[in-house]
């Protein structure tokens, strides 16, 4: 068996800080004797630092002649006698003390027989260290990321179930998973999950695992047993959701990350962040997560040469299933822009040159790359925006990249240059999903041409192909000062598509901020904007993000220096109005100075449907990247899908409107006629054979009649969103059920 001691940097799903629901809490182990440790993600929402290793290779000591082998990997450190292993995770230099859970096996059953087991010598072979139990043989492969270990049955008494008993201790709680079980403290947590046997000729079988009490209990079948080729390996898995060093090698300053989530396909989300290796020497560091937040790649280096990488950005491309990850990056005095792809294993492909003076692209120094992906599962490029510099201009510029790493744009094609000065770009994390128009969104912020020579915020559209999708647009202009804009995905509102945007606004240069937002439409025209600030007076609120899931819209900034927000709103109908649906009062650790987050929603755009965002930001009193997923709403299109109730008349129905809470939909039945009505209630599937006729009815029992043309506004209540409901109409026309009615399709929607 091999028992996989896996380092993660977490997982979550669900409200930001809540419990899984349908968990229940078991009480809490007895604490061992000694020392212990921690800092494990908390739970689902709960922050996550980035891995720090500097450990090249593992160690493997015996310190003292008589006692137990000691090693220790980049993540973990662990002491191996001859009954078990205690496993200590690194959770941080400022961790209060470590919380090591001890593992051992208790007890083996063989049928009726009970397996003797001796106390072994541990003794290092290679990577392994291997333990002989009498009756078992325990096998621990060191790794520097993760500890893989074993139990192997060379022989058994008897073909009949195998019974293991592995004790586990530690100051942790234990809740049921569905392939598991969770060990958790407020400092995080150990997932200990996914149990299988493997014979000799690989046959391999999922097995279940039960608490009891003190120790796990897992079951081998006879059926298995009886024909399985010896040895047989049983093997679960032990997962560490857990925060990682709470500081870089040699103190080395850790900030400004960013996310980006693959959208359909294998499932990753890419965050990346700066580590300081001097003043002049920025490098960039990446983690890799599959679709359930489970780690793919630890930190890996995107740059760590003596080039200086300063703003970096990423998006990503679900049709090459990859990720572009830019940076400004600074040569001498000459400020470039570069890139790496990133392909879903977390293997970074060859620098690309996007933009340097005198090597490709235009004369000028290059600064604050965005970049733009694309969800559209076909041929697709990114998009990256900056700010070019040449004697006294700053102009907004873009090219393309095409997921293989080369240019599609040579020259760099300009979005926006005059007398004044325009900076600080920033494009949609994706262009959106079909059907609707494929446009990224870039906002920049620009100089008026007259007196008070304020900051206004403008923008302009740019489809998937690099075309310059509309003309340059006013956003946001008064006598303020608008700075930093920020663009999100689309939404589509009512069949209408809109961008989000939002940026900070101050009554004058070196006041007090808040946080602006609203959306434009495809004409670039303002549709509301709305002040999304603390309303704490005279706080600072500043450094906003936003991205949508098709339906809503999620925003992040910061409060002062060391608190943010995250919250989500909806566009409501009337007025164009918006709606708070949830906000997660101050995302800190404990005191702890927290700022610079940025957002990504699962499927950006709502490709597909998601209840989660991605939410990177510093902690920088721990000198920590940390990542929460937050729980957003459903987005996507279509709101409506149809199925077929087989009846022969074809009675037209069509649905129209939008599903989300608070807003109306419209069923119409037979064009409006006289002779029909709706069945209105939750999906099913009732045959109406014995009525004489080949109908389906997709409506449950005791459906509410409505007239034929229904209008319906889903009740404004978040309680709803999730709830799965029907539309079916009725006719009396060309009757086929009892020579009476006859059915129309069934509508199916979900409340978002």
């Amino acid at each position: 068996m091999r028992t996989h001691l896996i380092v993660l940097a977490a997982s979550f799903c669900g409200a930001l800080l809540g419990q899984a629901p349908g968990v229940a809490e078991p009480p809490a182990l007895e604490a061992p004797t000694g020392e212990s440790i921690a800092t494990m993600a908390p739970e689902p929402g709960a922050v996550r630092p980035v891995s720090t290793a500097s450990v090249s290779r593992v160690h493997v000591d015996r310190p003292t002649a008589d006692g137990p082998l000691w090693a220790i990997g980049t993540a973990w450190k662990a002491s191996f006698d001859g009954d078990g292993m205690t496993v200590i995770p690194f959770f941080g230099s400022l961790a209060p003390r470590n919380f090591p859970l001890r593992v051992d096996l208790a007890s083996v059953q063989v049928g009726s027989a009970t397996l003797s087991l001796s106390r072994g010598e541990p003794a290092q072979r290679g990577d392994d260290v291997r333990t002989d139990r009498g009756s078992v043989t325990e096998v621990v492969t060191m790794s520097l990321e993760q500890l893989e270990q074993s139990w192997v049955f060379d022989a058994l008494p008897a073909r009949e179930a195998i019974v293991a008993e592995v004790r586990m201790s530690g100051e942790y709680s234990v809740s049921l998973l569905e392939q598991g079980l969770r060990f958790a403290n407020e400092h995080g947590r150990i997932d200990y999950t996914k149990a299988v046997a493997v014979d000799a000729k690989g046959a391999s079988l999922p097995l279940a695992i039960v608490w009891a009490g003190d120790r796990a209990r897992i079951t081998i079948p006879q059926e298995f047993v009886a024909n399985a080729a010896l040895p047989i390996v049983l093997d679960p898995v032990y997962n560490f959701w857990f925060g990682l060093g709470s500081a870089a090698p040699a103190g080395q300053i850790q900030s400004q990350s960013d996310v980006a989530s693959l959208q359909g396909g294998s499932g990753r989300t890419l965050m990346v962040w700066r580590r300081q290796w001097s003043l002049t020497d920025q490098d960039v560091w990446g983690l890799m997560f599959d679709a359930g937040l489970g780690l793919v790649q630890t930190d890996f280096q995107i740059d760590f040469t003596a080039d200086d990488w300063l703003k970096i950005s990423c998006a990503s491309n679900t049709w090459a299933q990859n990720f572009l990850v830019v940076g400004e990056v600074r040569l001498g005095i000459q400020h470039n822009i570069f890139g790496r792809i990133i392909n879903t294993a977390g293997v970074p492909q060859p620098v690309i040159t996007i933009e340097r003076d005198g090597i490709v692209g235009s004369p000028g120094n290059n600064f604050d790359p965005d970049v733009g992906g694309d969800p559209y599962n076909a041929s697709s490029r990114y998009t990256v925006v900056w700010h070019k510099a040449l004697l006294l201009a700053n102009d907004i510029v873009m090219k393309q990249v095409a997921p293989s790493g080369s240019l599609v744009t040579t020259l760099p094609i300009v979005i926006a240059n005059s007398t004044v000065d325009e900076r600080n770009p920033s494009i949609s994390k994706c262009c959106g999903h079909l059907p609707g128009s494929p446009f990224w969104l870039v906002s920049f912020q620009k100089t008026k041409t007259a007196l008070p020579y304020d900051q206004d915020v403008h923008g302009r559209f740019v489809d998937f192909s690099g075309a310059l999708a509309s003309p340059e647009f006013v956003i946001a202009t008064t006598s303020n000062e608008h700075t930093n804009p920020v663009s999100g995905s689309p939404i589509d509102h009512n069949g209408i598509r809109k961008w989000p945007v939002a940026w900070e606004t101050a009554t004058a240069a070196g006041q007090p901020r808040e946080v602006v937002c609203g959306f434009v439409d495809q004409a670039g025209q303002p549709l509301i904007f709305i002040n999304f600030g603390s309303q704490i007076p005279g706080a600072d609120d500043w450094d906003p993000d936003v991205d949508s899931d098709g339906t809503r819209v999620t925003l992040t900034y910061s409060i002062g220096q060391d608190d943010f927000e995250v919250a989500t709103y909806s566009l409501v109908n009337t007025g164009f109005g918006f709606r708070e649906d949830a906000r997660s009062g101050i995302l800190q650790v404990g005191a702890n100075n927290c700022r610079e987050a940025s957002i990504v929603a699962e499927y950006s755009g709502g490709y597909g449907r998601s209840t989660r965002y991605y939410v990177g930001y510093t902690d920088a009193t721990t000198n920590t990247l940390l990542l929460v997923a937050w729980g957003g709403f459903e987005g996507g299109l279509p709101f409506f899908n149809y199925r077929d109730s087989y009846c022969s008349s074809n009675v037209p129905i069509m649905a129209s409107g939008s599903s989300v809470i608070g807003e109306q939909l419209q069923v119409l039945v037979d064009n409006g006629s006289p002779l029909a009505a709706t069945m209105f209630n939750g999906p099913d599937s009732i045959s109406l054979g014995l009525l004489g006729c080949g109908c389906l009815q997709g409506i449950a029992n005791g459906a509410v009649f409505g007239p034929s043309n229904l209008y319906w506004t889903v009740p404004n209540n978040t309680a709803y969103v999730g709830v799965d409901l029907s539309v079916q109409g009725l006719s009396l026309a060309s009757p086929e059920c009892l020579s009476l009615f006859t059915l129309s399709d069934i509508v199916d929607f979900r409340v978002r």
